[in-house]
């Protein structure tokens, strides 16, 4: 049992997904493993512990990667009583399947105008928040009080240090071109969910053409949002903010995307 929790701890502090599968009940008899019987699941769909082996233990391996998708618990039923594709120990286990999806993740590179309101909705919005940039007076606690985690250094290499999976939403609104571009380049081919980019028309077109130019694949390039938020017409910062908040809440709830009710530029 401690071992399978300090598994649970290095999943959560790599931000992976992971659930755990528990015999909550099970008859005195013709089962493998009894009630308390534990395992964990990674996302990968490796596993450590057993609830018991066989076939039985792997539908519940496939059980919890669906409740990894879905983000809701539940309760299957194993039978050993012989029929068709079953063992025949004669016995019966319910296992509670108990998804664990760490909290989304914003990563902000830049500190600046745009980033302070960003980091504001994002916290309101549930969202654990990180900011990265290279200048002390702006990343700072005072000037950020209310956001996780704040990394002063150069941005595309803090950016590189993070453990990043389809939970992560990275938001790149540095001072600089080249800083942004930098910061795209160190994330393009990770599994964030979202990849945004502050930006004009002619930006995407230099950024795209460079990227090309290095190699860089086209189905890395069409999941890049750039110029990211979605098309309310802006103009400040805050109004920036909320149409960069809309366009990653739109791509974690996986709607009206492409659709004709909100349109991306």
């Amino acid at each position: 049992m401690q071992e399978i929790l300090y598994k649970a701890l290095e999943a959560t502090q790599k931000g992976q997904n992971y659930a755990f599968a528990t015999i909550i009940e099970s008859t005195p008899k013709g089962t493998p493993r009894k009630a308390g019987a534990k395992m964990i699941v990674f996302e990968d769909g490796s596993c450590w512990g057993t609830i018991g082996g066989g076939r039985n233990e792997k539908a519940a391996i496939g059980e919890c990667l669906k409740a990894m998708n879905s983000q809701k618990s539940t309760m299957v039923t194993y039978n050993y009583f012989g029929r068709q594709g079953e063992s025949v120990c004669g016995g019966q286990m319910k296992v509670f399947i108990e998804p664990f999806v760490p909290k989304f993740h914003l990563v902000i590179c830049g500190a600046g105008h745009i980033a302070l309101p960003l980091s504001a909705i994002g916290k309101m919005l549930g969202f654990k928040v990180t900011i990265i940039d290279n200048r002390k007076e702006f990343a700072n606690k005072k000037r950020f009080p209310h956001v996780d985690h704040i990394i002063v250094g150069n941005h595309a290499q803090e950016l590189v240090k993070l453990p990043v999976n389809n939970n992560t939403y990275i938001a790149i609104v540095t001072q600089g071109n080249e800083f942004d571009f930098e910061c795209l380049k160190a994330v393009i081919k990770s599994p964030a969910a979202y990849i945004g980019v502050i930006s004009s028309q002619p930006k995407r077109v230099k950024f795209f053409g460079r990227l090309k130019e290095a190699g860089m694949r086209e189905k890395y390039l069409k999941n890049i949002k750039i110029p990211m938020g979605l098309d309310i017409g802006a103009q400040t910062p805050a109004e920036i903010a909320i149409s960069i908040t809309a366009e990653i809440v739109a791509v974690k709830d996986k709607q009206y995307i492409g659709t004709d009710k909100f349109k991306t530029r």
